[in-house]
């Protein structure tokens, strides 16, 4: 933990140095840990994160894993933050933050930079490329984010003139208020030589409860009492109303008033594939994932066959919908979206989701109950017996997700990697409360391992954790394995090995030597990291070894646990043969 100083920082409107000044930001914004690799040019600010009294530092194996990292912290707690050092390293994390980005996840990167009188004089400096131009990287990180600056100081501000005003805590202020607002990444620069520099604190405390508001209009009540007016016309005249949830609605932080509006109007309720865990999926009503002509038959009939579909947060990629297979008409759609809504194709400017979910829910009320014909995954039992097998059966696809949705419980958070381990939890529903962790949007494999030890560390209290990652997954980052030990903690790691990338010969090339991949001794991996020596590590090829694995590590003790699940070359996930056919009939 952070080490507590004696001397607290000035109150608000005094003076205090820039990177005080960014880090109290940080903590007023909520968060308390920041993820990142040393470098020289970020040692002085990382002197101050140490120092401060209400943030941790946690080191990783490299930028990458630190951005992985910031992205699954980010996910549980509503912000991360994001330290590498200026060129080599901000570009090692430069896919992760693209990541967030794409995925709409609020991560401030700040970069240590070389000195201002440095970057002025174009000295040739190493990390950088020696052309005398260091505004490269920044450039390249304007691509995948939503705010930028690097930051520089009022030469005219002094003890004597406390009310000047201070270039950097604005700068410092309009990123982070970009970064919420938007749920995207920002990058700050930060010379070396000015994270002492003096600089003004705010006369308010700011706090970052501003998400959305900085984006809307002044349209206020009019817009809102139009959108009513017209949502309750559509939904009146419909006999079934269909709710549909994508990532957006998590990231913009509406589970509680969207979970009122479908037990409000017994609505029926299906997400995409990227808002997994936002919506009960326990809920009477729920029909499982819609994933275009991809998903199962029944949840795609009923979504698009609906009267109405109340679109929540939706914002479809080709492989949520099925390679652009989902087919909803504007006509019969209420679209809601962070900062407006469109009803049956008419815009609602001025009408947060958060809004519009709350004077929905007033318009639904008293529906009746669910039709019974609904196809609804709440009809399956949440925790019933295992289909009985022979202990010694090899295993397969199936039987691994079918032992999987019995070994979830209630409030896990679990992380699967994109592929078969992604792919292969779409037929399991999650329990009440669980969250799942994923990126089927930017699918960057590996990113699971580090986004876990951001997501264990950002959620609000300990909770069991359990990883899904595939062989060829895992080697991309398996270095955060010590950083996962080194913070204590405790995930269920299960490895499905099927010797190479999977996913990829499903596409093409299924015998090709390029989709094979080096083979690791998995079962040696947790004591090269530095697990405990008691720690359950097993490496299971039937329905009896994963039984007994699974009940092995069920109750976590405070140490890793890992299962490696040795599974066919060209065994898949029933959800992944359909993605993939149906991707490649539409010629993407």
């Amino acid at each position: 933990m952070a080490t507590r100083r004696s001397d607290p920082h000035p109150s608000p409107g005094g003076i205090t140095t820039i990177a005080n000044y960014l880090l109290d930001r940080l903590v007023q914004a909520g968060v308390r840990h920041i993820f990142g690799v040393p470098g020289d040019y970020s040692l002085l600010f990382l002197d101050a994160i140490d120092a401060h009294p209400d943030l941790e530092w946690v080191g990783t194996a490299n930028e990458l894993n630190a951005a992985y990292a910031a992205d699954g912290y980010a996910r549980m707690n509503g912000l991360a933050a994001l330290v590498t050092t200026y060129g080599v390293g901000e570009l090692s994390a430069i896919n992760g933050v693209a990541g967030s980005c794409a995925e709409h996840v609020p991560v401030l990167h700040i970069v240590g930079m070389p000195a201002t009188d440095v970057q002025r004089q174009g000295l040739h400096v190493h990390h950088g490329l020696l052309d005398g131009d260091p505004g490269h990287f920044v450039r390249a990180f304007e691509e995948v984010t939503c705010a930028s600056a690097t930051l520089a100081v009022d030469t005219t501000l002094t003890a004597e003139v406390a009310d000047t005003a201070d270039s950097a805590a604005a700068e410092i202020d309009r990123v982070l208020r970009r970064v919420l607002a938007e749920k995207k990444p920002g990058y700050l620069g930060l010379p070396t030589d000015l994270v002492h520099a003096r600089c003004l604190t705010a006369e308010e405390e700011w706090v970052a409860d501003l998400a959305t508001g900085d984006l809307l209009g002044s349209e206020g009540e009019p817009a809102l009492s139009g959108f009513v007016e017209r949502a309750a016309e559509l939904v009146d005249g419909a006999t079934r109303v269909v709710v549909l949830v994508d990532h957006l609605a998590d990231r913009h932080h509406v589970r509680a008033e969207l979970d009122a509006l479908i037990r409000a109007g017994h609505l029926p309720s299906a997400t995409t594939k990227a808002a997994r865990g936002t919506v009960d999926e326990t809920t009477p009503g729920f029909l499982g994932v819609y994933v275009g002509a991809a998903g199962e038959d029944g949840v795609r009939a009923a979504v698009e066959g609906a009267d109405v579909v109340i679109a929540v947060g939706l914002h479809l990629s080709d492989l949520s919908s099925g390679g652009f297979t989902a087919t909803l008409d504007p006509r019969r759609l209420l679209d809601l979206r962070p900062t407006h809504a469109v009803v049956g194709g008419v815009p609602c400017r001025g009408v947060t989701m958060a809004a519009a979910l709350s004077a929905l829910t007033a318009v639904v009320a008293g529906r009746g109950p669910v039709a019974d014909d609904a196809p609804a995954w709440s009809s399956r039992p949440a925790r019933g017996a295992p289909a009985s097998v022979p202990a010694d059966t090899e295993l397969t696809q199936a039987t691994l997700w079918d032992r999987f949705a019995d070994f979830l419980r209630p409030d896990d958070l679990i992380a699967a990697d994109q592929g078969t381990a992604f792919e292969g939890l779409l037929g399991v529903r999650l329990p009440r409360g669980a969250d799942l962790i994923a990126q089927p949007l930017w699918a960057s494999i590996g990113h699971t391992l580090p986004a876990l030890l951001g997501a264990q560390l950002g959620a609000s209290r300990r909770r069991r954790a359990v990883l899904l990652i595939g062989d060829g997954a895992l080697q991309m980052t398996a270095q955060e394995l010590g950083g996962i030990i080194a913070q204590g903690l405790d995930p269920i790691i299960v490895v499905l090995n099927n010797d190479g990338y999977t996913v990829e010969r499903v596409i093409h090339g299924g015998d090709a030597r390029y989709n094979g991949i080096a083979r690791w001794n998995w079962s040696a991996w947790p004591s090269l990291f530095g697990a405990s020596p008691d720690a359950v590590v097993r490496r299971v090829t039937t329905v009896g070894e994963l039984d007994d694995a699974l009940a092995a590590c069920a109750e976590p003790a405070g140490n890793v646990s890992l299962v490696e699940v040795v599974l066919g070359h060209y065994d898949v996930p029933p959800a992944l043969s359909r993605l993939v056919r149906t991707v490649a009939a539409a010629g993407e």
